[in-house]
Order: structure tokens, then sequence, then C-alpha cells
């Protein structure tokens, strides 16, 4: 009997990506079509998401595992002084926006002002950015704890800031229990990051190790993920099987995928060899096949069949600002895996 798994990047990042909150209804109809006994989803960056894609495939793949957010928002983070300044920008600049309208105008249009906020502040306004410009910043503005206190340091890209309230973004969600469940979390800047692990019963397989990862976007934070991520798959699994997927952020060729290849991890029988990553249909319904295949389903320690193909690819219409939208799911699109014996 086939086991069947996918994943996908959803890029629901308000404020960060068009059309975030009005591609989720689309998004959820998509991935509640999907018929797999393991799904690794990433950039469900807000818990109001995640719950929507639980309640809508519970009933199918009722065993789930979000990891706790890395650096959990508080209430009391920041002074009310220390917003007016940011409240200010946003009314002058963005007046009558709300929810991602909002959020992505004031990163265009405020960003300097929001920088000079200490990081609590702006992690927690980053975390729920939801309402108008006074809901969002009330939620955040009171008197912190002892236990919340901390420096009042100002943030900047690589100053502490971590979005969306500390939230990796991702969840497994599978058809069979998931055993054993632990989270390794990389050290990053702007998004929390890390990898999970469950050990999953695939029928006909026996017991899979999973590990399922976002890595960060290049750069040097990468080679030590891999590198972490690769002692923890030696830690956990040992010699037995374990699959690994999830956006890792490299393609077939690169330094980081031949790295993967050489700790025995293995890409498909017969690859499909499409790009995985477009941020040309955002707004477009575009799809093309020459994009990045950064989105990976890989193998190793098991003589099994791996078959793979590109899905989550198809064009929809949504309702924005008042107009139809034509434009793809996500800047992302999933892949679909097939293990069975061979």
């Amino acid at each position: 009997m086939p086991f069947q798994v996918a994943t996908f990047n959803a890029g629901l990042a308000v404020g960060v990506l068009p059309y975030a909150t009005e591609r989720v209804p689309r998004v959820i109809e998509a991935l509640a079509g999907l018929d797999v006994d393991l799904l690794f989803v990433q950039e469900f960056w807000l818990d109001a998401h995640w719950d929507l894609l639980r309640r809508a495939l519970e009933s199918r793949l009722p065993h789930a595992f979000r990891p706790e957010p890395a650096h959990p928002a508080a209430h009391g983070a920041c002074g009310a002084s220390q917003v007016r300044p940011l409240v200010a920008c946003a009314e002058a600049k963005c007046d009558g926006l709300t929810d991602e309208a909002l959020a992505r105008c004031v990163v265009q249009s405020c960003a300097s002002t929001a920088l000079t906020l200490p990081t609590p502040c702006l992690n927690c306004i980053a975390s729920r950015p939801v309402g108008t410009i006074h809901e969002i910043v009330d939620r955040c503005v009171g008197e912190p704890t002892a236990s919340q206190a901390s420096p009042a340091g100002r943030s900047s890209r690589y100053g502490g800031l971590i979005a969306y309230g500390g939230s990796f973004g991702t969840g497994l969600l599978a058809r069979a229990p998931l055993d054993a469940r632990d989270i390794l979390v990389f050290e990053s800047t702007v998004n929390a990051r890390g990898a999970l692990y469950a050990r999953v019963a695939a029928p006909g397989l026996g017991a899979l190790h999973v590990f399922a990862a976002h890595l960060s976007p290049g750069g040097a934070e990468q080679p030590p993920q891999v590198e972490r991520l690769l002692a923890w798959v030696d830690e956990k699994a040992g010699g037995a099987p374990a699959l690994l997927l999830g956006d890792l952020n490299t393609t077939p060729g690169s330094s980081l995928f031949r790295r993967l290849e050489g700790a025995g991890f293995r890409d498909a029988d017969v690859p499909d060899r499409r790009g995985t990553f477009s941020h040309d249909g955002l707004g477009t319904g575009d799809v093309g096949d020459s994009g990045w295949r950064l989105d990976h389903v890989l193998l190793r320690g098991l003589d099994a069949r791996l078959r793979v193909g590109r899905v989550l690819d198809a064009p929809v219409t949504i309702s924005a600002e008042g107009r139809p939208v034509r434009t793809t799911l996500s800047d992302h699109f999933g892949v679909l895996a097939t293990l069975g014996e061979r």
C-alpha cells in the first residue's frame, strides 16, 4: 500500500506577500483536497490560519504537531509613548487601511520608524498584524511583568527582531499518530526557523523517522542549519529509514544539496525537475516551470520506490479589494511524494 506525503509552503506572510489573507480560504481548500497520509506546511505564521487548516483536515489527518513560538509576544512589551511615532506615521501614510493592506503599507512606508522601537515591542506588534493600527498596538501597550521586562535596545535587521511573535509557521498533520515529537531550533534572524521530528508508522514500509524543515533562504545561516539538521538526523534515526521534507531553500546541484546527498538522502527515482518557487504568479496567476526547485521530499536508509510530482500549481481567482484577482496559491508550489515497495 503506497504511503503519500506532501509539503507546501503556503506563503501566508501577512504584510509581506500579496493577498495573504485573501488566499487563505483557497489554500485550505486545496490542501483539504490532497489525499495524503502526511502533510507538512510552512508559512502558516498566524495561529488563526493554522486553526482553520486543522479544522478542515481534522477528520482525515487527525494527528498534528505545531511547535510553540520561539519568542512569544508579551502584552506590555510597549510603552504608550514609544508607539506614538509609529501610530502617527501609519495614520499619515496608511490612512483607512487595516489588516494585510495596513501591514504592507507600514512595512513599505514606516519601517524606519518601526525599527526605532525596542525589540520586544516590535516583536509584539509584528506577532498579529490584524486590525487597525490602534487595535494592533493596543495589544502590546501596558505595564510588563518582571518576567517580561528586557533591555530597551533598538531593533535592527539583525538585532533580535523575530516576526509573527516567534511563530515557526510550520506544522505536521498525519493520518497515523506522530510519536516521539521533537523540534530543533536553528539560529536565524527575522523569522524563527527550525525542524520538526516525529516517528510515523507507514503501512508496508514500517517505521519512518520524519524530519520536516524550513531552512533560511540562503546566506550565512543556511550551512550551519544543514549541519545541525544532519547531526540531529543521525542522533534520532541512526541508520533507520528517514524522510526529509520541506522548503529547504536550496536546489539540486548546489553545495548544500550535495551535502544532503552525501549524508545518504536521495531524490525521487525520476525527479520532477519543474521549479517549485516563483514569485511571479502572485496577483497574475502565471505558472511556469523554470523557477527554482526549493521544495523537496528526500529519503535515506530505505530501499523503496520514491515518486515525486509538483502539485498545488493551478491558478485560482480570489476576491481582493472588491475585485477578482487571478493568482497562484502561493509563491511556492507543493510537492507530492509516493513511497512504495519496489
